[in-house]
């Protein structure tokens, strides 16, 4: 419906309503007849410079620039020659920096006839530019969510403990799924500490109740206690008008998944141990308790009672995750696992793509001997690539380390009295860099592609970035 028929059809209504739809407009708006007079200016316009709309509206502009409300008039720049839509910086009498845009609106025979100013001032540009800051952390914790709840889909065909070390792990796990206890795991990356945790949750009492799974290295330092806990209106720039819940609040009556719980600043550490022990969270800018009800499961690959003892982690809140520990033993300790797994993760690839591919008697014996320093990960990865190019990737079991993939180019070149660490640290710097290379550059699937998370490529990133002296 357009606007004349708007008009034709509620007169009343449209006239009455107009003016609260332009009011509520975040910025300012002023609107004039030629170069004469002020036609309209909405609630904001006129409270920036300290007056009334029926003041406003009741001046010339020649009046109005009398009173040298502003540093330059960017109307009077308009009619005098500049007929085509510009933007300008300008500054009220009262400090104001404001970015304008000034659009001229033509009759038909192309005269210029009124002008529509927009202005938004500086400072809600900065509140706008924060806002968007914490919308990106935001997206970014519900990627890693989207990464979890995938795994919880997958989590029933993964469960596979042929080996005596996997049995033993998930005989544990299905006694302490009938207990109500704060669970952590323990294990190496890409040993599936996420997938124990969904068969945790989903063999527990609070099965139909939420699953809320977070990377605790993935939140900046400086909005963990937004995520955790929440935030009231206001609470900070930026801060949604509405508010919002913490991943306590989300996980009510549900089952809490900390992943990478070693990564925690040490401030956070010491809330966290205070909601474990009260079930209490107030939100950033509250004054409200909020009672919670949630079940603790937690994941590390980090030795945290070492890390209690050197300082890096709090000793009290070591003890309070680690009431029911439980260890999930690396893929080299799970040989009988790895064959299975491999046809399991094949034939889930052969649907995906349409493909028929087989595993040889050669890249089985290649499979089995072979370190899987990468666990789990490693091996659907591996798998992953070789349904989708025909080629595995590893070397033969004499060999038992990664080859390089095809059209790589050739390992780092290293003198025979090379240091063995400075070896594997040199190869797997340019091995990541190739890896990257055929990702585009991209960090999420080079991590995909290599089979870990991209937090701990990013981690490798970082560390192998050069020292400026």
């Amino acid at each position: 419906m357009g606007l004349q028929t708007l008009i034709e059809k509620y007169p009343e209504q449209f006239a009455r309503y107009a003016e609260k739809v332009l009011d509520s407009y975040f910025g300012n708006i002023f609107v004039t007849w030629r170069n004469e007079r002020i036609l309209y200016v909405n609630a904001r316009m006129a409270a920036s410079v300290r007056m009334t709309k029926e003041e406003l509206t009741g001046m010339t502009l020649e009046q109005l620039r009398e009173k040298k409300l502003w540093l330059r008039s960017v109307s009077r720049e308009m009619y005098d020659g500049k007929k085509s839509p510009f933007n300008a910086y300008n500054v009220s009498k009262y400090g104001d920096e404001l970015f304008t845009h000034i659009e001229p609106i033509c009759d038909e025979k192309g005269e210029v006839i009124m002008s529509a100013q927009f202005s938004i001032p500086k400072r809600m540009l900065a509140e706008f530019s924060d806002y968007i800051t914490q919308e990106k952390s935001s997206f970014r914790n519900y990627k890693d969510i989207a990464d979890y709840l995938e795994a919880r889909k997958e989590a029933s065909e993964v469960i596979i403990s042929n080996s005596p070390a996997a049995r033993l792990a998930f005989d544990d796990a299905r006694y302490l799924s009938s207990m109500d206890s704060t669970v952590l795991l323990c294990g190496e990356t890409g040993t599936g500490k996420d997938v124990l945790a969904n068969y945790i949750y989903h063999n527990s009492k609070r099965a139909s109740q939420p699953f809320v799974p977070v990377n605790c290295s993935a939140i900046p330092a400086e909005l963990v206690e937004s995520e955790f806990f929440g935030y009231e209106r206001g609470a900070f720039t930026g801060a949604r008008s509405s508010g919002k819940p913490g991943l306590f609040e989300m996980a009510d009556h549900g089952t809490l998944f900390l992943d990478e719980v070693g990564e925690l600043p040490p401030a956070m550490q010491a809330k966290l141990l205070r909601v474990l022990e009260t079930g209490e969270v107030m939100r950033v800018g509250g004054t409200r308790i909020v009672k919670t009800d949630v079940r603790l499961i937690a994941a590390t690959n980090r030795d945290l009672r070492r890390m209690a003892a050197e300082g890096r982690f709090r000793e009290d809140l070591y003890y309070r995750l680690n009431v029911m520990p439980l260890f999930l033993p690396p893929l080299r300790e799970r040989r009988e696992d790895i064959l299975p797994l491999a046809e399991l993760f094949l034939a889930k690839n052969n649907r995906k793509y349409g493909l028929s591919r087989a595993l040889t008697q050669e890249m089985r014996r290649g499979l089995l001997a072979y370190g899987w320093p990468g666990n789990i990960r490693e091996l659907r990865n591996v798998i992953e690539r070789y349904a989708i190019s025909g080629r595995m990737d590893i070397q033969s079991p004499a060999a038992a380390a990664p080859a390089v993939p095809a059209g790589a180019g050739r390992e780092p070149e290293m003198a025979e009295e090379t240091p063995l660490h400075e070896a594997c640290a040199r190869f797997e710097q340019a091995y990541i860099q190739k890896a990257l290379d055929a990702c585009g550059g991209s960090v999420s699937k080079a991590a995909r592609r290599l089979g870990i998370h991209r937090s701990l490529l990013y981690k490798k990133l970082k560390k192998s970035e050069p020292v400026v002296q």
